[in-house]
């Protein structure tokens, strides 16, 4: 390995980097024209040129700034073994789009399957654990519905996620876990497709804690409307608790109703009182 100095109009970033889109580059552009470009890029011979593994960004934004050149670390890579470095820079700083880097894991089995061809294979290779793994992989499956939409970040700013412009990912793990279950399984594929986009957006403002009572709600009553589910999950936490005391034949009533439902009667007897109250018109 050496760093040398090499032109920016002569290197290319290649099929073999785990990022799709630079994005934008304003404040990095303004970073090297103050400061210079700090840490060089990693990059592979290919055919007589150089590609870009790490640094596509910076190379955006240096060729932006006006640099002729650019220091540059020369590793002799096969394709694996780019798409490896790549994905393991960009894993650690977090800054790859989620379906980015889903795509580049996919990739990754494919092209090695010998080194990389199972979740075990890929955890090893990158330095992360087996269960984030499968958890990128699993949020992939959600996202072709979810792109235009609810697209899943991972630190989506604050107005997206309060206006359901954006999925935080760890939202996103436990929506594409209760598409697994089997209740959830039995709905038509459209009723699916349609409550995966409704139910990400509802939580998406929502803290974890919250969402994962929403979802975990849904899980149970997936035939009911999403705005149903919402209310039902969070509606206890934001009452009154009332302490009440029910005849022997009405407490029974209430645990035989309740475990039909799988549910617990403390869940079941706000539902109860509630659906009564607007029975008789107490409640609009």
């Amino acid at each position: 390995m050496k760093i040398v100095q090499l032109r920016t109009s002569g290197l290319s970033v290649g099929d073999y980097n785990a990022r799709r889109e630079v994005g934008d580059v304003t404040d990095l552009k303004a970073s090297i024209e103050s400061e210079g470009l700090l840490q060089p890029l990693v990059v592979r011979p290919v055919k007589g040129k150089y590609e870009v593994v790490v640094g596509s960004r910076r190379l955006a934004a240096a060729k932006a700034a006006g640099l002729k050149t650019v220091s540059a670390l020369v590793r002799e890579m096969d394709d694996s073994e780019a798409l490896l470095v790549s994905l393991s820079e960009n894993i650690q700083r977090q800054s790859l789009d989620p379906e980015e880097e889903a795509e580049a894991l996919q990739t990754l089995m494919r092209i090695d399957d010998e080194k990389y061809g199972n979740t075990k294979k890929l955890a090893k290779g990158l330095g992360i654990s087996e269960a984030r793994i499968k958890q990128k992989l699993m949020v992939m499956e959600l996202m072709p519905r979810l792109r235009r939409e609810v697209p899943v970040r991972y630190a989506p700013p604050t107005y997206e996620r309060r206006e359901s412009k954006a999925l935080p990912f760890e939202h996103a793990t436990i929506v594409a876990d209760a598409f697994r279950t089997e209740e959830v399984k039995k709905l038509p594929e459209k009723v699916k497709e349609q409550k995966q986009v409704e139910l990400a957006k509802t939580i998406a403002p929502l803290p974890q804690e919250q969402a994962r009572k929403v979802v975990d709600r849904f899980k149970m009553f997936p035939e009911k409307p999403i705005t149903t589910v919402r209310r039902e999950a969070l509606q206890m936490e934001a009452g009154v608790m009332i302490r009440s005391y029910f005849r022997p034949r009405i407490a029974r009533a209430l645990e035989q109703a309740a475990s039909e439902r799988n549910m617990t009667t403390e869940e079941l007897v706000p539902l109860a009182v509630e659906d009564w109250l607007r029975t008789k018109g107490y409640l609009g």
